[in-house]
């Protein structure tokens, strides 16, 4: 029997793939750190659980309308407003299955066959494959350690291109855009009439007194052009939750919305209430998960720079780390690379050219200290 041309093109994710090997090999008695996935590992906060508890026993079960509960669209225009100064109203916010759904549906309601799609890269292992499935083409444009630059984008500019996807903090070189940065793109996005879908999963976890700037809160041109996508997975550890977001222009939320519609459905009705209890959460419980991964940071970094050439995260939950240097004989590349640690060390990291960036690794910093150091650990016996 013969698949679609579509699922047949369709890369894995490898990250998810890589996580599959690492549950295998627990499953099998194996004592596996991993440094893979960015999932933060602090606990989920009690007036969330209380929340959807509540839920349950009050009988929140059911459907709930497909673009969201109303008093969490509500709740989530008003956090858009107040935290990241992004005009919103209820009616411009849909509550999807975590961020990566929002990427998909907002993909969906722009782009589609023959359109180009710009992405900073090295990227994110899913962005690529989301505009494939729109039916687009991605076209990774080159940064510089990280860093988005105005003249890169616009060399790749041509008649096809319908939008670029802007991610910050990023995801994987931890770079946190600014905002003279965002303002160059955001211009030249103007002039040429490109629609801007802005991943902002990590929005919380900026370090060393660096802000997050969303770039639908540049001006109305700006929010006229820019979906945002958000999510509760990385700010408040729900990642198991599935509850993200978009926003944008009004016709946009709403195309999304039909698509969603026929595709999902509401996200889970009782989640949806947690999501609702962490935007109340007091700004100490934000500052304690903010700074525990600061301090995480630091100690990835610190350890890494003793094993590769690193960029230091300003942001999110990841350590690029430039490993060419080991790269000879029987480790060729970073595939054999990360194999040789999963194998030989049984510690867990994503190679480069999963995010489109051969000779590099992206290793998480959300894991414990005590498994950050033991992992660095076993990566040096095994070098």
């Amino acid at each position: 029997m013969r698949l679609s041309s579509r699922a047949a093109g369709l890369a894995e994710s490898q990250t998810l793939r890589l996580w599959s090997e690492v549950a295998r090999l627990r499953a099998a008695g194996e004592k596996v750190v991993s440094l893979l996935e960015g999932e933060p590992d602090l606990p989920v906060a009690e007036p969330v659980l209380a929340a959807v508890q509540g839920a349950l026993k009050s009988g929140a079960t059911r459907y709930s309308q497909s673009a969201g509960l109303p008093e969490l669209r509500a709740a989530i225009a008003k956090k858009l407003l107040e935290e990241n100064g992004v005009p919103a109203a209820p009616e411009d916010v849909l509550v999807t299955n975590g961020a990566k759904q929002a990427l998909y549906t907002a993909l969906q309601a722009l782009v589609g066959p023959g359109d180009e799609v710009l992405v900073p890269g090295p990227c994110w292992v899913t962005f690529p494959e989301a505009v494939n499935l729109a039916g687009a083409e991605p076209v990774l444009v080159p940064t510089k350690r990280g860093r988005p630059e105005p003249e890169a984008f616009a060399r790749m500019l041509n008649a096809r291109t319908r939008a670029i996807v802007l991610n910050s903090p990023n995801n994987p070189t931890g770079a946190v855009y600014t905002k003279e940065e965002l303002e160059a793109i955001m211009e030249l996005a103007g002039r040429r009439g490109l629609w801007i879908v802005s991943d902002e999963a990590y929005e919380r976890l900026t370090y060393d007194g660096r802000a997050h700037v969303s770039p639908a809160s540049l001006g109305p041109k700006a929010a006229e052009r820019t979906v945002t996508v958000q999510t509760f997975s990385k700010s408040f550890s729900m990642t198991g939750f599935r509850v993200g977001y978009l926003a944008g222009p009004r016709a946009v939320v709403d195309a999304a919305s039909r698509i969603q519609g026929h595709l999902t459905g509401n996200v889970c009705t009782f989640a949806q209430h947690g999501g609702l209890a962490a935007l109340s959460l007091p700004a100490e419980d934000r500052e304690t998960r903010r700074a525990a991964y600061e301090k995480r940071r630091d100690l990835a970094y610190g350890l890494g720079a003793g094993l590769f050439d690193c960029l230091e995260p300003q942001g999110g939950l990841f350590l690029w780390a430039d490993a060419r240097r080991h790269l000879k004989g029987d480790v060729p590349d970073t595939n054999a690379l990360a194999k040789r640690f999963l194998e030989r060390g049984k510690v867990a990291v994503l190679p480069g050219s999963a995010c489109g960036a051969e000779g590099f690794l992206r290793i998480s910093f959300s894991a414990s200290e005590a498994d950050i150091r033991e992992g660095f650990a076993r990566m040096e016996r095994s070098l």
